[in-house]
């Protein structure tokens, strides 16, 4: 991947010289456009590449595509373990990571930067919780600490910073890396180009994660034909139980 990046900077590095400087802030691309999620699906990266007009602090954020999530709390009952309160969120990304040239401490004021959310906090912080009116501001925080460990625990929202490589102080990479528990969906990848602790200027990119070959064809056929799946999934559940039952009578 490394080496398809570099005459794609190159090609970056030209083009930048050749705009008008009022048009060349920021510049930036993706190795690849589309993730395609197959049965046999590890995980994947994603080479993030541009240019600056000037030198700057980059930050890039990964945001997967808002859904409704709901956090379960466990409680202890004589002894047992079972399913206590709920909390339902919305507009609750289903994945979020940042990348960054500095700790996001050296390059961000100390109380945000004012209508833009960029740490995970701050993006947490748009989220809506149903019936909020019903809990203390305590126990919606509490829900929100156990969804976002959920999330950490399946590697979808990455607890550290990913490393941007700036050379000469104009182009910029990053290599992204994503889990093999990857939701599907339209995600959105924004650069920023930061001076004192201020934005200059941020660009975004789509990133279309969608599954492919048979484990696609299955799920489209739950969706459309979802009485008939149903049924088939049924049946071949019962002929399993059936030729397990019968092998364990033989032996």
């Amino acid at each position: 991947m490394i080496r398809v990046a570099a005459p794609l900077l190159v090609a970056m590095t030209i083009m930048a010289a050749c705009l008008p400087a009022s048009a060349q802030a920021l510049l930036f691309d993706l190795s690849r456009p589309r993730v395609a999620i197959t049965s046999a699906f590890a995980g994947t990266d994603i080479l993030v590449y541009g240019s600056l007009d000037a030198p700057g602090d980059v930050i890039v954020t990964v945001t997967g595509a808002p859904s409704r999530q709901t956090v379960l709390r466990k409680e202890r009952v004589l002894g047992l373990w079972v399913t206590g309160a709920r909390q339902t969120f919305d507009d609750v990304p289903t994945y979020y990571a940042i990348a960054a040239n500095r700790p996001l401490a050296q390059i961000l004021p100390t109380d945000g930067v004012p209508g833009v959310a960029i740490t995970l906090d701050e993006r947490m912080a748009a989220i809506r919780a149903q019936g909020a009116q019903r809990r203390s501001p305590a126990e919606l925080r509490a829900f929100e600490r156990g969804l976002i460990e959920a999330k950490r625990r399946e590697g979808l929202y990455p607890e550290g910073i990913a490393p941007i490589t700036v050379l000469s102080g104009r182009l910029f990479r990053a290599e992204l890396q994503f889990p093999s528990r990857l939701p599907v969906g339209d995600y959105e990848i924004t650069a920023y180009v930061l001076r004192d602790g201020q934005p200059v200027t941020a660009v975004s990119k789509p990133l279309i994660v969608s599954k492919a070959g048979f484990s696609a064809e299955i799920s489209e056929w739950a969706r459309d034909e979802a009485p008939m799946y149903g049924g088939v999934a049924i049946a071949m559940a019962l002929v399993v139980g059936w030729v397990t039952g019968a092998v364990a009578r033989r032996f």
